[in-house]
This record gives C-alpha cells, structure tokens and sequence, in this order.
C-alpha cells in the first residue's frame, strides 16, 4: 500500500475503533468536515489515497484486487487491528454523506456520488467498473463488521447494518445516517423512553421509531437535519434500515449518556410522572440505575436531592420535589456526578397502574383491554376528549389535575377493537398517546386470570377461568395481504388482524386445560380451568369430613344426627397482636392514641434462624411494629419527609382529647399535618395546633 493510504489507515483505525470506543457503539461517520480535519495532517485527500491503490491496468483482474490481497493476508495474521479496507469503507460513507438532490442527480443515487468522488464521468467503462465493483466493498463491510464483533467490543459495538432494498450500498448508508451530535441526543431518547441497558425486553426497531416520532414530534431535540428526514420518510412494514440502526444503537446502549467532553460516563434515567392519592397529588418517582443505589442529584444551580434505592426498584427522595406546571411544559433535568434525571416535556401523557406502587405511573405505550389515565394540558384536552370519547364503551371521568392548567381522564380503556382502530386510524396531534407497542413476538393480555405460572422456567403464561381466555397480540404482519399466520394447539389459520387490536380467544370454544398459540416463529402457552365445582374436581383426594350445612364454632352446639366439621374455637383470649408495617429506611416512627400518648415504633430484631441463613439485604424493606390497643396513628419520618397512617377505620377513630401539657404529641401530629386529608386527621391536627399556641403562649 502507498504511504498515504496507509498513513489514513492508521488516522482512521485511532479515531473510530481506538480504546475510547471499547463497549461503546461505534459509527464510521466521515462527511466533507470530517475528511478535511483529519486530511489535516496526512497531506493528501481521501479519494486521492484510495484512487491510486485501484487497478486499473488489468482489466481481467478485480478493481480493488490489492486491497483484497492485503485483507487477505491480514485475516492469515490473525486480524490484527482494523482490517487494511478501512479507508476505502470511509471514502463510500463520504459519497453516502452527499446523497442529495443536487448538481442533476436524484437524492437516491448513491453511486453518482461514489463515482463523483473518483473524478470519473458517468456512463462510461471506467465508471461503470467502479459501480459492479461495489460489490467487493459490501464484503469489505460484512468483513469489518465481523471483525468488531469476533473483538467483543474492545473496539468498538459494530452499527453497521442494511436492508433488503439497499443492501450493498446500505452498509455505508447506515454510517451516514448518524452524526457524533446525534449518537449523544439518542442516548438521552434512549433514557427517556426508559430504554433499559442493552434492550433486555427485545423493543424492536419499529418500535424505537414509533417512540422517536413522538419524542421529536413539535420539539428541536437537535438531531441532524439528514437523520430527521430519514426518520420522517422510514415506513412501517419490515424491518428497515432506520430500524436496523436505531435497534442496533438501542441493543448495544449501556445505560449512560454520550458526552465526549466528559471523563466519567454518568448513567441516565427518565424521570417518571406519579399521579397519587386517587388523582389528587403528582410526584416524580425514577426508576433505580443498575449498580447505583445511592447517589446525589441536583436541579441545576438549585436544590439537591439524596436518592435511595427502594422497594419496587423505585428512587425515593424525589418526595419533597412537587411537579409544577412550568416542568411540565418544558421539561425537568436533575444532574449529579453519577447519574442524570430527566423529563421531556409533553402536553399529553399517558398511565398506567405500576405493578408495585399501585399508583398511576406514566408510561411509554397503550396497553388494549388494560385501564389508563390520561394526563392533558389546557390546550390538548379537547382533542384528547374528542379521542377517548370515540373509543366507545364506558364513559370516561373528566378531573381536574393537581396542578393548573392540565386535566386528568380516567378509565380509558379500549375494548371495542373496531372503535379503537378507527380512533387509530383517524390520528391528529396526540393520537400517538392511544398507539400500542409494535411487537416482533406474539403475546397475551387481559383474560379472567386465576393465577400467574407458578413454576420457573415452564413456559406457562398463566392459569385464566374457561370462558374468560386472555386476548392474543399478533406481531405486525410483512405480508403484502397483511394477514397473519395464527397456530392455535397445532392448527394454522391465517387471520386478517390488526396488531394495534388485540384477538379475543375468549370468542373460540377452548376446552379445559393447556393451549398454545401464536405464529410459526413465537407462541404462549396458558391453561384454562373451569374454576369452582359443584363435586369433587378431577385429580381431588377422596379422604375428608363431609359437611352439607354450616359448621359450628364449638362441638356441643352440633346435633348428633347432622353432620358436622370438628374443629377449635379460638376466644378473644388469644388473639393475635395488631401489627403495623413501616419502612426500615424511617429515621423515626411513633404511635399516637387520641389521649396525647406517644410510643417510639422500634424494629424488632430478625429471629436467629433467620439472621443466620438468610443475608441482611433479603430481610426485606419493611418491619412490623406492634400497636398496643388504643394507638390509632403512626408517623414517621424518612430523609425527606414525615407521613401518616391511619391505623384504624376512619369511623373507629376516636375524636382528639390531649392534655394542655401533651407536647409531645402535638409536634409529632404537627410534623405530619400536611401529610393526610382525611377528617379525623385534620381534628387531631386543630387540636395540635391548640396545644402548641398555648406552650408558644
């Protein structure tokens, strides 16, 4: 190889797959400014560097034979460094770079640029070699790609990637796509959307897409002009080369942002939107960072928050920090030296029951057949209302929200799958909000579930009543009739279904027992039971006490003609103690009776049979703390805020009657008053607020 060819080899191999890149994906990005400043120091051009390495003199022998000659030699070495290909590779991502209507060629004619960059004309012997011989440089790409991938990362994650309608030329078009600038804006899209760390869930690139439409929807995000227009023209159907590309960045993101300008790599998060208290309070709550359980963050140049790692893998310390009208509309960003917080304004956003908190949570897709609320700005609502009223069945309950300006829409469910398709179908502004995730795999939901499989690793997706199957999600068909292969217990069929809409199987007769169905490439397997019976179920034992009445709580009262159940009555005597549960991260926790009495909550300490097989951090996040008869309240107190807890019925709460003198107790009620808005609460809070006037008297 000439000197200057190998003298950008070498400038090429240190910028793209040098040890910054290790697990890191890496993009061989090289457009007019790159080229220049790394040209800077080498003293000849790219294509001019490439150019005098081709072969030209024989016209029986490949285009590129000296190259393919070196790659050889190299792969017999052991395939040390980048491949000897690297600056030809760079040279088709520049032409890939200038892909534009301009100077009489189409914005699609990739090659018109590849021979441009040679100094050749078109339609002629010369350009027409330089076109066929494309083909050697797609192989030059799969060998480069295989390179980076037999290397483990050390140098770099490999995002090349192409399609079925590009294929050659789309192994350049896939490093063109995406700037320095807009690898660092997809990782913030990519913790937005509340990607986890290498796509563990398998989000498809479909699905990446549908989420970035509406991420960028309205906003500047700062991404490439070059990569919103591919993002505006991907389609719909097929796995595409945007698709490829984004889920390629999306499987090999590790969970931090891209800043170049930093040393230390800081995880990133999406901030969640919880609307608690039945409606009537917002809190932003994070999900925990793999390996971050503790950190600091701040708003910038305000306060600072300390965060925990708690139950449900949920932040807290975020308690303090209420959502405000203003961070809804543009945004909230918490930075520390570990770990950035942020939310991306929206004027529409959408909940659902979170699985542990069991408050509404937002979240990233619709889910048919489930529950949601809708959280709307002044400005949105009545679109959203228009929307939500057409998806027909149960009326939906217009609130208003805890903050001003917005309104909350609770119980939107889509059950009717014609009427969700054409609210679909129909769009506007927000119908992104009503839109499901796009699947690759077949999957269940709703369905009169029993119980969750029980047994790991059997494949089971749970136990429903017969008659109440659960609904099937179809994954997007590529067929041009856009019908589906369905298997149902071995039996094909093929449907015409719309994968927004779920299938109800509860419209096929199954009988009891287990049932597969899916596609040929995926499918679920769910058990069907008829639930109560009227005699002894199939497989029940037949020893046991026949009772055909209502047993009695004590021997002597049964006739000895009837039949009866023998069994122990428990008096009042031995009843168990009332328990309490509290956190075990509180600082303080005290029990309060309505006669100005206080007792500290302590933790009891784990049994030694437990204490001595089990490791401390699997004790649990809660504690029980024993509440003598007559304590009606606990409060208690964690690093960021008191709370309260009713401990008994509102009705059974008896009315406030302290002492003058019961200081105690009035500071701990006052130090939670705000924590609670049930009536008897508020009394015992008048009553604190006395005692306190008279000791500040």
């Amino acid at each position: 190889m000439q000197a200057g060819y190998e003298h950008w080899h070498e400038v090429l191999s240190a910028e793209f797959f040098g040890a910054e890149h290790a697990l890191r994906s890496t993009v061989l990005y090289v457009d007019d400014e790159v080229e220049g400043d790394l040209a800077q120091g080498i003293g000849v051009g790219l294509a001019q560097a490439v150019a005098v390495e081709l072969n030209w003199s024989d016209p029986d022998r490949p285009l590129f034979c000296r190259l393919q000659r070196e790659c050889a030699m190299w792969a017999q070495r052991g395939s040390e460094g980048p491949p000897p290909s690297l600056p030809v590779l760079a040279l088709s991502v520049l032409a890939a770079t200038r892909m534009e209507s301009s100077n009489g060629m189409l914005k699609s004619n990739f090659y018109g640029r590849w021979i441009h960059l040679f100094g050749e004309q078109p339609d002629t012997w010369r350009a027409n070699k330089l076109r066929n011989a494309f083909q050697d440089v797609a192989v030059m790409w799969e060998e480069l790609d295989t390179w980076l991938e037999d290397a483990g990362g050390l140098c770099g994650a490999s995002t090349i990637s192409t399609d079925e309608v590009h294929w050659k030329i789309g192994y350049p078009i896939s490093q063109a796509l995406v700037r320095g600038s807009d690898r660092q804006v997809l990782t913030r899209f990519f913790a937005a959307t509340r990607l986890r760390p290498h796509n563990p869930n398998e989000v498809s690139g479909r699905e990446l897409l549908r989420r970035l439409r509406v991420w960028t929807a309205g906003r500047d995000r700062h991404l490439s002009p070059r990569f919103m227009e591919e993002l505006a023209g991907a389609v719909d159907t097929g796995e595409t080369l945007m698709a490829s590309l984004v889920k390629r960045l999306a499987d090999d993101w590790d969970g931090t942002l891209h800043e170049p300008e930093r040393e230390h790599r800081r995880r990133a998060v999406g901030l969640r939107l919880m609307v608690a208290d039945r409606g009537r309070r917002l809190e932003w709550i994070a999900e925990a960072s793999d390996g971050i359980d503790e950190s600091r963050v701040a708003v910038p140049g305000g306060r600072t928050f300390t965060l925990r790692k708690e139950y449900g893998d949920i932040y807290g310390g975020l308690e303090s920090l209420h959502p405000s009208t203003q961070q809804l509309a543009h945004g909230m960003r918490l930075e520390g030296d570990d770990l950035v917080l942020e939310w991306v304004p929206q004027d529409v956003v959408l909940l659902r029951l979170h699985p542990h908190l069991g408050e509404w949570v937002s979240t990233e897709y619709f889910e048919p057949g489930e529950q949601h609320w809708i959280l709307a700005a002044d400005s949105a609502v009545g679109e959203v209302r228009s929307m939500v009223n057409a998806l027909g069945g149960r009326t939906v309950r217009e609130t208003p929200s805890p903050v001003t300006g917005w309104k909350l829409f609770k119980g939107v469910r889509a059950v009717n799958g014609g009427a969700f398709a054409r609210a679909l179908d129909r769009g506007g502004n927000h119908a992104h909000v009503l839109q499901p995730q796009i699947r690759q795999r077949a999957a269940l939901s709703g369905g009169l579930r029993i119980a969750s499989e029980y047994r790991a690793g059997s494949g089971v997706a749970g136990h429903f009543l017969r008659g109440g199957a659960p609904d099937l999600l179809l994954p997007a068909s590529d067929s041009p009739d856009g019908r589906a292969e369905v298997v149902l217990d071995g039996r094909t069929e093929k449907l015409r279904a719309d994968p927004r809409v779920p299938f109800p199987l509860c419209l096929i007769p199954l009988e009891e027992g287990p049932h597969q169905v899916g596609t040929t490439h995926s499918s679920q397997v769910f058990t069907l039971h008829d639930g109560l019976h009227e005699s002894l179920p199939p497989g029940t034992g037949t020893l046991g006490y026949p009772c055909d009445g209502a047993a009695w709580p004590e021997l002597s009262q049964a006739e000895d003609s009837g039949a009866f159940v023998r069994g122990a009555d428990a008096p009042d005597s031995i009843r168990l103690p009332r328990t309490a549960l509290v956190r075990s991260t509180v600082l303080e926790a005290a029990l309060l009776d309505p006669y100005g009495g206080v007792r500290e909550a302590r933790q009891q300490p784990a049994p030694g049979w437990m204490a001595s097989r089990l490791p401390e951090d699997a004790l649990g996040p809660c504690l029980e703390a024993e509440v003598p008869e007559g304590f009606v309240w606990l409060v208690y107190r964690t690093p960021t805020r008191w709370s309260v807890k009713a401990l008994a019925a509102a009705a059974d709460i008896p009315a406030p009657a302290p002492s003058d003198g019961d200081y105690g107790w009035a500071y701990a009620v006052l130090s939670a008053a705000q924590r609670s808005h049930l009536p008897a609460w508020l009394d015992y809070v008048a009553a604190a607020e006395m005692i306190s006037r008279r000791w500040g008297a």
